[in-house]
């Protein structure tokens, strides 16, 4: 069995670059983000060493045309059997991203590709996501066109190769989530796509929200073992979703950057903030959910100097903290380079939509009432396009869990 695998250094970068047309709408965006990648893996080249695009990128586009999901393989030209498949983190320009593939905890969807996995479940829109990236498929002339994932790696595994799933952000709840469903999958009793199990399977996933329940996280580290390698910075918020208690968790947020900022009960100017957490918390609640095993910890360090006259009060602060938490927060870690990438990467993290919901809810339940109360957008699962649900308690969301899992039943064979 193959053991040599890609430093952190490497998989971090390889899935900050699949940010790289966040910004981007229209057509041809796998090309565009294609030339977007090979440049950056140009100028990091003596860095993180030699990578090249060998499937993808592959993009589904949200009903606005923005990037909502993106993938990509690469492989090290200096190790042949390294193979990184790296995933893109949310888009906030995507509210498909940001309100479904990032906020739909509310309801879960049973693992169905293992039958030792009992009672292993992920979020709705965790689900949604991996469903999506199951049937993404590159563009004509991009490598692999017009082939799945599955069917791409189908072809590279007559000898033993290495593959690590790596993301940032959503990416880093997928990276792991596809990381599992490979490894179940490989010699599955639908269409194996590994059958002389000669691919090494793990996930480095930095920066991500908890996936799914306690049962999923020791199904996820019973199947990767030790190249299981979660990494997360202790002052990013977003790896604090969606465990209710303990380290890290949703609890820990109110306090988490005292006493740079006030405790919420200490300063008027948290009410909004108040309101989130809150809302996160109903929206998590009952849902058993834990961070994966293995998980790292890296020391995050509160930096003062990003605010200016932009951001007057408590919960701007807060708000422009987690952005540079959760994404330049990590870049010293990783020896990474911003510029790498032609273009930037801003660090944002809070939809303008759900900023303004807790600057104008007065409670955490008005803030979910207001969800609930939205106009339903279009988003694709797997091959249908249908109305997103709205929020907690709307019957949508049981018909897409239904239609989720039944596609999750056909590919596992039960």
């Amino acid at each position: 069995m193959l053991t040599n695998t890609p430093t952190q250094d490497q998989t971090f970068a390889l899935s900050m670059f699949a940010a790289a047309i966040q910004n981007d709408t229209g057509q041809d965006l796998g090309l565009r983000a294609a030339k977007q990648i090979n440049q950056a893996l140009a100028n990091a080249a003596s860095m993180i060493d030699g990578w090249q695009i060998v499937w993808g990128p592959a993009v589904l586009a949200d009903d606005r045309g923005y990037s909502e999901n993106l993938m990509y393989v690469v492989q090290r030209t200096a190790a042949p059997s390294q193979y990184v498949i790296a995933i893109a983190g949310t888009n906030f320009n995507s509210p498909a991203d940001a309100l479904v593939e990032d906020l739909y905890v509310y309801k879960q969807v049973s693992w169905l590709y293992d039958s030792a996995a009992k009672g292993a479940k992920i979020a709705l829109g965790t689900s949604i996501g991996l469903l999506n990236l199951q049937r993404l498929k590159p563009a004509a002339t991009l490598p692999g066109a017009g082939t799945t994932l599955i069917e791409f790696l189908r072809t590279i595994v007559s000898e033993k190769v290495n593959i690590t799933v790596a993301g940032h952000s959503l990416g880093g709840a997928l990276a792991p989530t596809l990381a599992v469903w490979l490894a179940d999958t490989a010699q599955g009793l639908v269409n194996p796509w590994d059958p002389k199990k000669n691919a090494t399977i793990g996930a480095q996933a930095f920066a991500g929200p908890t996936a799914g329940n306690g049962a999923f996280a020791l199904h996820s580290v019973f199947k990767l073992g030790t190249l299981l390698r979660p990494v997360y910075n202790t002052l990013d918020v977003v790896p604090h979703a969606w465990q209710e208690l303990l380290t890290p968790s949703l609890s820990e947020l109110p306090g988490i950057y005292a006493p740079d900022l006030a405790p919420p009960k200490a300063d008027a100017s948290y009410a909004g903030l108040v309101v989130l957490i809150g809302a996160f918390q109903l929206l998590a609640f009952g849902g058993g959910y834990a961070p994966l095993p293995n998980l790292q910890s890296i020391p995050g360090t509160y930096d003062p100097n990003i605010y200016d006259s932009t951001t007057p009060n408590t919960f701007s602060k807060w708000v422009k903290q987690l952005g540079q938490q959760h994404i330049p927060g990590y870049f010293p870690a990783f020896r990474y380079n911003p510029e790498w990438l032609p273009v930037s990467v801003v660090p944002q993290i809070l939809s303008p939509e759900l900023t303004a919901l807790a600057q104008t809810s007065g409670t955490a339940q008005d803030f979910v009432n207001a969800l609930k109360s939205r106009k339903p957008r279009k988003i694709q699962v797997g091959d249908a396009v249908v109305d997103a649900p709205t929020g907690p308690g709307d019957p949508q969301a049981d018909r897409i869990a239904t239609m989720v899992e039944a596609a999750f039943a056909k590919q596992a064979g039960v």
